[in-house]
Parts: C-alpha cells; structure tokens; sequence
C-alpha cells in the first residue's frame, strides 16, 4: 500500500482471487483505525469484498494482466474508498433490480444492491478504460 497524499492511500492487485483476502485486511486495518464500530467494520468489508469481486470477474475477466486499484480517502466526515477495474465499463442504469420477481431467484446479481445498503453513498464512473465505483461511509457519531 502506498500513500498518495496524507489521508489517501492506493493499493493495486493482480486480477486473482487470491487477494482478496489482503484487501479485505487493509479495509478492516484502516476502518479501525479510523474508529469505526464493529458493525460499519463490517459492512466496508462486506462491499469491498463485493466490489472486488465485480472488478475481478465482471471488469477484468479474470485476467491477471489487468489491475484492480482500490484507493482510501479519509474525508472530514467519512471514508471515501475506490475500487477501478481495467475492463471495458459497463451501464449501471442496466443492472437489474434483484427484488423483481424475474429475478428474485437468480444466483447473481446482488452484489452492487448489497453495497448500496451497507455504505451511505455510491457513484461510478464507468469508461471503456474501466469502471471505478466509489463509496462512501461516514463515521459513526
């Protein structure tokens, strides 16, 4: 992990399963650090697990020539955390409802729902270069 500036720090990983476990980790290191109750711990873990895993197999395609950056940025209220991938983007207004009956018994599909209830804001942007998808936890009170 590097710093990018005080406040921000960027890692970048191979396109591999196998590393989702250290990114896991860095969350969970720097949303305790930053005092986070266990619960908002948790959820930050929870979609970044989500959000690597879209990077990985729905972005990259599994190619571990391409990258996954993920970058923290404390702000004066939260925790902003990035998550880009090298694929050729995608259209977040075409990701279908999970909670439609067509689709309420799909086995995929709820990853980006998931991470729209766990943090208190989410944007993308999306380019042929890739998809970032950035999130935003504010700290607890």
């Amino acid at each position: 992990m590097r710093l990018l500036k005080k406040g921000k720090y960027q890692v970048i990983f191979p396109s591999n399963i196998k590393y989702l476990p250290e990114a896991e980790h860095i969350t969970a290191c720097i949303s305790k650090e930053l005092a986070f109750d266990e619960d908002a711990r948790d959820d930050l873990s929870i979609a970044i697990t989500e959000l690597f895993n879209n990077a990985l197999h729905h972005g990259n395609k599994e190619d571990e020539s391409k990258k996954i950056t993920i970058t923290f940025t404390v702000l004066g209220e939260g925790l902003q955390i990035s998550v880009q991938d090298e694929g050729k983007g995608f259209k977040p207004e075409k990701i279908k409802n999970p909670l439609d009956k067509e689709n309420i018994l799909k086995t995929s599909g709820r990853g980006l729902f998931l991470v729209e209830q766990l943090v208190d804001k989410i944007c993308f942007n999306v380019s042929q270069k890739g998809s970032e998808v950035i999130v935003f936890k504010k700290f607890n009170k």
